[in-house]
C-alpha cells in the first residue's frame, strides 16, 4: 500500500564552491553522494506540474520507488510513495486524476541528479537534511543542467528550524528558487499541447489529441476494470476499439511497420475486455426480458439462463484480471505510451487537418455502402450486416476523433450512431438465440419447445425491429450522399 506524509522543504539556487556553514545552529552527523535517476510522468498538456504536482519513478538513494507530491497548506507537500514497479501504480494513477481527469499519463522527463545528502542534528538527533544536487534535465524541449539546495525537515521538528536554516544557506550565497520543484523548471520551456480546434490544425495533432484521450481512459479505468466496477469493463472496451480505428481509418498518415502489431495487440485485449462484457450484457438484457415474461417462463429455465451467465461472467473476469497481470498486457502498456511519446506519424500528417483527414473518413463511408450492398444480396445472413456495423463503428469513431477540428461532423457522430447502435442491437440478437440454444440443450430440454421457444421468438422479434431500424439508419447516412 501507497505510504503518505508530509514534507517540508525549501530549494534555493545555489552559486559555484557553495558551502553553507550552519555553526551555532545544527551539527553534521553524516554525508553520503547518490546518483539519482527519475523519470517524471505528466499529461501531454503538463497539467501535474502546472498544478504543483509532481509523479515520478525514482532509482538510486534510499528511497527508491514511485513518488507523487502534491501541494498542502503551508510550505509543505504530501509525498506519497510507492514500491517501484514498472508502470504507476493504481493507486497513484487513480489520485492524480484530480487533476489529470481521464487524460494520458507519459513521460515527460528525466533528471538525472548527483546528490551530495548532508544529515544536520542536534545532540546526535537528526533533524533535518540538506540536498546538494547537479541535475541534468531531459525533456522534448531538449537538455538543461543546474545546480541547487533542498533543505528538508525531519517530520515533526518545528517548522522554526527551517527558518533559521535557511538564513545560513541564504548568507552562503543561495537564493530562493524560482520553481517549485524540479520537474518545474524542467518543464517550463515544454509547450503545452493543446487539443486542436481549427482545420488547419496539423492533422498529426488531431489523431494524437484522439489516441491520447483514449489512452487516458484504459490507464485512468484499469483499477475499476480489475475490482469490475460498473461499466468500467465496457468504457475500456470502446477506448481499445476507438485506438484500433484510428489507427485503421487514417493508417496512410502513420508508419504501419509499427502500428500494425499494436493493432494485432489492441484487438487481442478487446477480445478479453469483450467477454466479460458481453456476459454482462446478456444477463442483463434477459434478466429485463424474463421479468417482463413473467411466469410465462418456468424458473428452472429462468435460472438456468441468468446463473449460466454469472458464471460465464466470473470465469471471464477472472480470466481478464489474469491477463491484465502478464507480459503481454504490460507490453501493450508501454507500446501505448510509445505510442504518444513517439508518435508513428508520416510526414503527410502535418498538414492541416481539414485536407488530409475527410478523404479518408470518405474511404471509410464507401466501405460502409460496399459492404451494405453486399449484406442486402443475402439479408438474412447476420454475420455480413456484423461485417457492416464494423465499418460503421470506423465511420462513427473517426467522425468523433475530427469532430472538434473539422466542421460540421456532430450531426455525422449522431447519425452513425444510430447505425452501430441498430446493428448493434441485430447482433446482440443473434448470439442470445444462439446462447438460448446452448442452455436448452445443456439442460437436457428442446430449444423449439416451452419456455424456450418463448424466448426465442421474443429474439426474432426483437431482430425484425432491429434490423428495420438499421435499414433506416443506414439510408440516412448513405442514401442522401452524392
Amino acid at each position: 500500500m501507497p505510504e503518505r506524509a508530509l514534507e517540508v522543504e525549501r530549494k534555493f539556487t545555489a552559486p559555484a564552491g557553495f558551502a553553507p556553514d550552519f555553526t551555532g545552529l545544527v551539527e553534521v552527523l553524516a554525508t553520503a553522494v547518490h546518483e539519482l535517476d527519475a523519470t517524471y510522468h505528466d499529461t501531454l498538456a503538463c497539467d501535474l506540474a502546472d498544478a504543483g504536482w509532481s509523479l515520478r519513478r525514482r532509482t538510486g538513494g534510499h528511497d527508491d520507488g514511485w513518488h507523487l507530491k502534491r501541494p498542502a497548506t503551508g510550505e509543505g507537500r504530501v509525498e506519497v510513495t510507492a514500491a517501484l514497479s514498472a508502470d504507476v501504480p493504481g493507486a497513484l494513477r487513480q489520485e492524480v486524476r484530480e487533476v489529470t481527469g481521464l487524460a494520458a499519463v507519459i513521460p515527460v522527463a528525466r533528471l538525472r541528479t548527483t546528490r551530495v545528502e548532508t544529515f544536520l542534528g542536534t545532540d546526535g538527533v537528526p533533524v533535518a537534511t540538506l540536498a546538494q544536487d547537479a541535475v541534468r534535465a531531459t525533456t522534448r524541449a531538449g537538455e538543461d543542467a543546474w545546480a541547487e539546495v533542498e533543505v528538508e525537515l525531519v517530520p515533526g521538528v518545528p517548522a522554526a528550524l527551517l527558518d533559521g536554516l535557511s538564513e545560513h544557506l541564504v548568507a552562503a550565497g543561495a537564493t530562493v528558487a524560482p520553481h517549485t520543484s524540479k520537474v518545474a523548471r524542467a518543464l517550463a520551456a515544454v509547450p503545452r499541447f493543446t487539443p486542436p480546434a481549427s482545420p488547419q490544425a496539423p492533422a498529426a495533432d488531431v489523431l494524437l489529441a484522439w489516441a491520447a484521450r483514449q489512452v487516458g481512459v484504459l490507464q485512468a479505468l484499469e483499477a475499476g476494470v480489475r475490482t469490475d466496477e460498473p461499466d468500467h469493463v465496457h468504457k475500456a472496451r470502446v477506448a481499445t476499439r476507438r485506438l484500433r480505428s484510428l489507427l485503421k481509418t487514417f493508417a496512410r498518415l502513420f508508419d504501419t511497420d509499427r502500428t500494425r502489431p499494436l493493432r494485432a495487440e489492441l484487438r487481442w485485449l478487446g477480445a478479453v475486455l469483450g467477454e466479460p462484457r458481453d456476459a454482462e450484457v446478456l444477463r442483463e438484457e434477459f434478466g429485463d426480458l424474463l421479468a417482463e415474461l413473467g411466469t410465462d417462463v418456468a424458473p428452472e429455465v429462468r435460472h438456468g439462463l441468468l446463473d449460466h451467465l454469472r458464471a460465464e461472467h466470473d470465469r471471464a473476469h477472472a480470466a481478464l484480471v489474469t491477463e491484465l497481470d502478464g507480459e503481454r498486457a504490460a507490453a501493450l502498456r508501454a507500446a501505448l505510451v510509445s505510442l504518444l511519446t513517439d508518435p508513428p506519424l508520416r510526414g503527410r500528417a502535418d498538414r492541416p487537418a481539414g485536407e488530409v483527414l475527410p478523404p479518408l473518413l470518405a474511404r471509410a463511408v464507401a466501405e460502409v455502402s460496399r459492404l451494405r450492398e453486399e449484406a442486402s444480396e443475402a439479408p438474412e445472413e447476420l454475420e455480413r450486416w456484423h461485417e457492416v456495423r464494423k465499418a460503421a463503428k470506423a465511420v462513427r469513431y473517426a467522425c468523433e476523433a475530427m469532430e472538434a477540428s473539422v466542421p460540421g461532423l456532430s450531426d455525422e457522430v449522431t447519425a452513425w450512431e444510430a447505425v452501430t447502435e441498430s446493428l448493434g442491437e441485430l447482433q446482440d440478437t443473434a448470439v442470445a438465440s444462439d446462447l438460448i440454444v446452448q442452455v436448452a440443450r445443456r439442460s437436457g430440454a428442446d430449444p423449439d419447445t416451452g419456455a424456450w421457444r418463448v424466448l426465442r421468438d421474443a429474439q426474432s422479434d426483437r431482430r425484425r425491429a432491429a434490423f428495420a431500424e438499421a435499414q433506416l439508419a443506414l439510408a440516412a447516412v448513405l442514401d442522401r450522399r452524392p
